[in-house]
């Protein structure tokens, strides 16, 4: 029997001890993960190293998490994405859905363990 490969987590958050965290927490559930500190670097890496799922701080420097979700979805529209974020009222939200019921999940920080398993999970399980 062949293993399945593991998901790919493109997380791109700019506080190193949040990153930290989100990577241990994610590797030790089983995910391959790949951190990077904004979105910029998001963008150069994913086109040479594809996510299965996208899990993003919204507030960050260079390249905000709104408009990372946005130019990635211009290529990627089904790409399931996470975006974690201190306000959840803040006005950069609007228009991350992108139709597709489930594959935008808005997480306010700070954040425990379980719920963002449970949040990759629910974008991931989508029909």
């Amino acid at each position: 029997m062949v293993d399945a490969k593991p998901v790919h987590v493109l997380v791109a958050e700019d506080d190193a001890l949040v990153a930290w965290a989100l990577r241990d927490i994610l590797e030790e559930a089983g995910y391959r993960v790949t951190v990077v500190p904004d979105g910029a670097r998001a963008l150069a890496l994913e086109a040479d190293d594809p996510a299965d799922v996208l899990l993003t701080d919204l507030q960050m420097p260079h390249l905000d998490g709104g408009a990372l979700v946005r130019r990635l979805r211009t290529a990627r529209p089904s790409l399931p994405v996470i975006v974690m974020t201190a306000n959840p009222d803040d006005g950069r939200l609007t228009g991350l859905e992108n139709g597709t019921p489930g594959t935008t999940v808005i997480m306010a920080k700070p954040m425990r363990p379980q719920p963002v398993l449970a949040a990759l999970r629910a974008v991931l399980d989508r029909p």
